[in-house]
Parts: C-alpha cells; sequence; structure tokens
C-alpha cells in the first residue's frame, strides 16, 4: 500500500501549495476521501496514512464497511443521493450528509435525528451547473430549503455542496463554484448563521479551483485510491 501513502502525501502537498497561492492554510481544507467500490483494506491503509474522512455514494456500501472498519477513527461521510428509506440505517454512522436536496428528505433526517437523540449535520446540494443529471436544488431554491431546515430541531445545517458540470471547462467550473461561495455567504448573512461555513466542492480533477474558490471540503476518490476497479 506504499504507492496509497506516496499519493496521499504528493495529494496534501498539492492542496497545501494551492492553498498558499491564494492566502489560505491547508488547515482549513479537509480531504474527504471518496471510497466508492474500495475494499475496507484499502480504506483502512489510507487511515494509516493519515486521512480521517471517509466518503461513500452509496448506503449500503457506507454501512457495510463501517461495520468492517468501526475500530478505526473514521469520521464517515454520505456524499451520494440519499434515499428516505436508506436515512434510519445511516442515521447514527454519519459525520456529515453532503446531499440533502428537498425537505421529504429533512424531515425523515430530523425524524432520525429525534429517535437517536442528536442532531445530524447537513449541507445543502445546489445544482450550479444546471445539468439536468446533477443532483440538488436550484440556486434561487436554496434559502426556501434552508428556512424549512432551520425550523427542525435535529438538523445542523453547516453549508453547501456542489458537484462541477461534466466536461464543463476550467472557466465555467470556476463559476459554478463562485456560485456556490457567493450563495453561502448570502445565507448565512440572511439568516444570521455563524457556523454555516462548509462549502463541499472540488473532486479528483478540479480540486485546485475549488481551493482557489474557498471549499473547505474536497471529495477525492481517483487522486487517493486510483482508478476505481471495475464493477463485478
Amino acid at each position: 500500500m506504499q504507492e496509497l501513502s506516496r499519493a496521499i502525501e504528493t495529494l496534501r502537498a498539492e492542496i497545501a501549495a494551492c492553498a498558499a497561492r491564494v492566502g489560505r492554510t491547508a488547515d482549513a481544507i479537509t480531504i474527504v476521501a471518496i471510497s466508492k467500490s474500495q475494499p475496507p483494506e484499502r480504506i483502512a491503509a489510507a487511515v494509516g496514512a493519515g486521512i480521517t474522512d471517509i466518503g461513500e455514494n452509496y448506503a449500503q456500501e457506507l454501512i457495510a464497511k463501517h461495520r468492517a472498519l468501526e475500530h478505526l477513527p473514521i469520521r464517515w461521510h454520505f456524499v451520494g443521493r440519499l434515499q428516505s428509506n436508506k436515512v434510519k440505517a445511516i442515521a447514527p454512522l454519519v459525520h456529515l450528509v453532503h446531499s440533502l436536496d428537498r425537505e421529504s428528505l429533512a424531515l425523515e433526517l430530523e425524524r432520525q435525528g429525534a429517535r437517536l437523540g442528536r442532531r445530524i449535520p447537513v449541507l445543502i446540494q445546489v445544482n450550479t451547473s444546471g445539468e439536468p443529471t446533477k443532483g440538488g436544488v436550484p440556486p434561487d431554491a436554496a434559502h426556501q430549503l434552508l428556512g424549512s431546515i432551520l425550523g427542525l430541531n435535529h438538523l445542523e445545517p453547516r453549508g453547501l455542496m456542489t458537484l462541477a458540470g461534466l466536461g464543463d471547462s476550467p472557466d465555467r467550473v470556476r463559476q459554478e463554484f463562485r456560485l456556490l461561495r457567493t450563495l453561502r455567504d448570502a445565507l448565512a448573512q440572511d439568516f444570521g448563521l455563524e457556523n454555516f461555513t462548509e462549502l463541499s466542492m472540488g473532486m479528483s480533477g478540479d480540486y485546485p479551483i475549488a481551493i482557489e474558490e474557498g471549499a473547505t471540503l474536497l471529495r477525492i476518490g481517483t487522486r487517493i485510491f486510483g482508478e476505481r476497479p471495475p464493477a463485478k
């Protein structure tokens, strides 16, 4: 697993250099290692190399890997489209849900948070690219969704998440990320939220732009684990 350790070391150095160029520090940026289709032993190796945050796209994978790796100090993130019928299973396990995109999902998360006696941290997913295949609310609908979440006692909104458009130019990606930052700042001001600070944006191919535009959470898969193994 030495190649994995080297990949993480190289990635951290690149993040630090990119952050420094825009007057930021790497300490303000969390790597969420996206472990979709990766076996538990490779996730464990990443943790051994200093990764603390692991992201999963599918509830079943998160549950199985949490069970296999519960002895390790991992903060689990859910980053994919979350079905309401999967919320009960993952609610006790997640450090942060990145993909809250509808009020019905917020209500189910609220129910499970109340059942567990915990406030579940969430990000609102915003579709900044306008691609129909991308999840998330339109930017002009984020205000209404956040307002409804703030009326719930067991959700803790922390910020926003987005996915860049597939094949978009670097300039277009920058516009999408900048839109998310501007929207976060406006929402935090409108609702008087001091802890609405997170920006989950940037993946293996575009994370330098995300850092320049203020990302606090980078969702990195290929740059850490390499290409995904073929589906069985």
